[in-house]
């Protein structure tokens, strides 16, 4: 080695068994300065544990070594050795820095290698490194040039994992936190009380994106609505009015279908929407037929309801009545057009002959009854009031469209609900709503970076067999690369067979990321889960014992076996508990069991509802301030001074004439402003005086009272006047005369016979 002033490096050469060393110089004899400051610390900066480390460069040693007699190893050998010396030296000048390096080196080793490698025991479960590799947070975040283009240029440390993926839980097993890909959909199998409301509000609180979801119940609104406020609008479409809340949008699938350019594509695919969230096509023979000839007639209907300026309720009514011509003439009407007005729609060619095929040719009776029973079952949610009321408020000139696009290129969430009564069910409203936003999201996908909607739109389908039941088999593998997740919950996977057909469930299944929570009971349904979970070796322990003679003594033996045993059984699947779910996914090599947090148990939930209490409280304690002052503030007479000589005042006022407060009396204006006009002020008047709102809007002054006409009659009318007094007595003409007493013949005197005792 070249010696730079710094330190002299002996060489050593071997040759068979001996070897020559210089015994004088040590291995590493430094020449210049400490060892310590010389290699690793700098003078200067020792005093403040400034580190400066020197690199190895090995490959060069490699190359130094052509030039030399000796071999790779022993280069290495004495490079290692002099590094142990260097060590040595260290340790003897700097303990207890020297042990704290080595304890860090050692630590970072330890934790790199329980990062690579998965040190529990091989029990049919997913193993640590396939769990990183495919669900953890790391490998996502290096995917969000593909998942979120507009991140392409973020540095990965910035970028948060809800970003790019849907969090799935914290393995019970690994203790890692499982993230689903944004562009995966995923699949959950929920019984009733499962918990699936504490799950999905998880996904809808954490959505980067707009939201759309569907629910037979209000309380998936109550635990996220508060949440989703602070990021967008809340959108409700409520038509049964579910716990008493009023929609906030309204939509007509008739609305836009004769529109020149767009009109045709929109009237066959709201047709076709409407169709597959029907029931009245469910276990029916040949039910392809069936749809293609009641999807001939609809799609007709839709454009002709259009061009006249009808609604849905007119549809449903043609669809009641075969006879009924009222579509065919709207589209002899509109079968030309109008050089007057070129903006007036056009009939398409051949839908007319669709309808007069369907309704005046001759043909099978059973044909046309079934293609308009079909019809009119579809639109038997339109028989609720409710229900026609939020139709027919989509034509009302002051009531706004839904912007579709609007909404997707925000953070808006959309509320979807209904509930599944058996008959007249909503899914066909919602099932066309919500094909009508996916279809606008494929023609905007395109359009943007990567091809994809960014961020992406996601779609929380409860109940998705029974009240939006969308074409899942075609959505499931269509909606990866476009940026839409679809997350689909099913009671049970016999709701997807009866919904979707035997070959539709195994496509959705095969499509989907499977998200099973406890308390599903069919055997069937168990059994065939246990067999996706797989099954692994265990070693069994069996003990044996036998006599060794002829005293009675025994000898035990001790075997081992291994033997193949499911992973999960059907009984570890149906007794999962609350707040864990049993996840099956590709490339994972088994089943993973994650434990999640429910959405009431979050953290930014319970300080939300902290903040609302502290707001509550600030505001009741301010509106009693303000009280307070008011009533300070307000004009008072003092009392009358009393005293022991200064008697009280008899009031001047007639004690007799009707008072102010009577019953009859008219109300005298308030000067108040916080009561004369709350309305103006903002400001309550009963109680506790303060602002009082109802959604944002100041509540209207009460009417004043109306007092009532006094009646001709008074009952007690005697009460309010004096009474007639008598009149003074006249006095003699002598008023110093005392007046003589009347005789009343106690004093021996003669009786006046003019006395009035006379008559006695």
């Amino acid at each position: 080695m070249n010696d730079n002033s710094k330190g002299t490096l002996t060489n050593t050469t071997t040759t068979g068994d001996q070897m020559a060393t210089d015994n004088a110089a040590p291995a590493w004899e430094p020449t210049e300065g400490d060892a310590l400051n010389s290699m690793l610390f700098s003078t200067e900066h020792f005093g403040r544990q400034g580190v400066r480390l020197t690199a190895l460069a090995a490959p060069v040693t490699f190359l130094a070594a052509e030039n030399t007699t000796e071999g790779p190893g022993e280069i290495l050998g004495k490079v290692f050795g002099g590094i142990i010396d260097l060590g040595g030296t260290l340790f003897v000048q700097q303990p207890l820095l020297t042990s704290a390096m080595s304890l860090a080196l050692v630590g970072a080793a330890y934790l790199k290698l329980r990062g690579d490698i998965d040190f529990t025991r091989d029990d049919g479960f997913a193993s640590k490194h396939k769990l990183r590799k495919a669900m953890g947070s790391a490998q996502l975040v290096k995917r969000r040039k593909v998942l979120r283009p507009s991140l392409a240029d973020v540095p990965s440390r910035k970028v948060p994992v809800n970003a790019v993926g849907v969090y799935v839980g914290r393995d019970r097993r690994t203790g890692l936190h499982l993230y689903m890909a944004i562009e995966d959909s995923s699949l959950m199998l929920a019984p009733m009380g499962a918990g699936k409301t504490a799950k999905l509000s998880n996904w809808i609180i954490d959505a980067e994106g707009a939201v759309l979801a569907t629910s037979t119940k209000f309380d998936i609104v109550e635990w996220t609505e508060r949440m989703r406020a602070r990021v967008g609008r809340i959108l409700l479409w409520n038509p049964q009015g579910i716990a008493g809340r009023d929609s906030n949008i309204a939509w007509d699938p008739v609305i836009g279908c004769a529109d020149p350019e767009e009109g045709v594509e929109r009237s066959m695919r709201r047709a076709r929407y409407l169709l597959e969230g029907s029931d009245a096509t469910k276990g029916v023979e040949n039910r392809t037929f069936w749809l293609t000839a009641s999807y001939s007639v609809l799609k007709a209907f839709l454009w002709a309801a259009d061009a006249d300026g009808r609604s849905l309720l007119d549809v449903a009514r043609w669809s009641k009545n075969v006879r009924n011509f009222e579509a065919i003439e709207i589209f002899e009407k509109y079968a030309q057009p109008d050089p007057a007005n070129p903006t007036r729609p056009v009939a398409p060619r051949g839908w007319k002959d669709d309808l007069v095929q369907a309704q005046k040719v001759e043909g099978k009776p059973t044909t046309s009854e079934n293609v308009f029973g079909t019809l009119a079952k579809t639109f038997m949610f339109l028989d609720s009031p409710r229900v026609q009321k939020i139709v027919e408020a989509a034509h009302h000139a002051s009531t706004p469209q839904f912007d579709i696009a609007a909404y997707l290129n925000s953070r808006d969430t959309l509320y979807l609900l209904g509930r599944e009564d058996g008959m007249g069910s909503l899914g066909p409203l919602f099932t066309a709503l919500t094909g009508e936003i996916y279809e606008t999201a494929r023609a905007l996908a395109p359009m943007n970076r990567g091809g994809r909607l960014d961020p992406p739109w996601s779609m929380v389908l409860d109940e998705a067999a029974l009240i939006c039941s969308v074409p899942l088999p075609l959505w499931t593998a269509d909606s990866r690369g476009l940026g839409i997740n679809v997350h689909a919950v099913f009671q049970s996977p016999a709701q997807i067979y009866e919904r979707w057909g035997k070959y539709g469930y195994q496509t959705i299944w095969d499509n989907c990321t499977k998200l099973i929570l406890g308390g599903l009971s069919n055997d069937e349904h168990l059994d065939s889960l246990s067999k996706l979970c797989g099954k692994h070796m265990e070693k069994r322990e069996s003990r044996s014992t036998s006599p060794t003679g002829q005293n009675g003594t025994m000898r035990e033996s001790v075997s081992h076996t291994k033997v193949e045993v499911d992973t999960m059984t059907a009984s570890d699947i149906m007794n999962l508990e609350p707040g864990e779910i049993l996840v099956l996914r590709k490339h994972l090599g088994g089943p993973v069991v994650a434990k999640f947090t429910a959405v009431w148990d979050r953290k930014d939930i319970k300080s939300a509802e902290k903040s609302d209490k502290q707001a509550a409280k600030a505001e009741l304690k301010a509106r009693k301030r303000k009280l307070a002052a008011a009533t300070s503030a307000a004009p008072h007479t003092p009392a009358a001074a009393t005293g022991p000589t200064n008697p009280r005042v008899t009031p001047t006022e007639d004690p007799w004439a009707p008072q102010p407060q009577g019953p009859w009396a008219q109300p005298t204006m308030d000067t108040n402003p916080w009561t004369a006009a709350p309305a103006a002020s903002g400001w309550a008047t009963d109680g506790v005086r303060g602002p009082r709102t109802v959604l944002g809007e100041v509540v209207p002054p009460a009417e004043p009272p109306v007092v009532p006409e006094k009646p001709a009659h008074a009952p007690t009318g005697h009460l309010e006047q004096v009474p007639p007094q008598p009149e003074p007595s006249a006095r003699p003409a002598d008023a110093q005369q005392p007046i003589p007493l009347r005789k009343t013949g106690t004093d021996n005197a003669a009786i006046d016979d003019d006395d009035d005792m006379g008559a006695f």
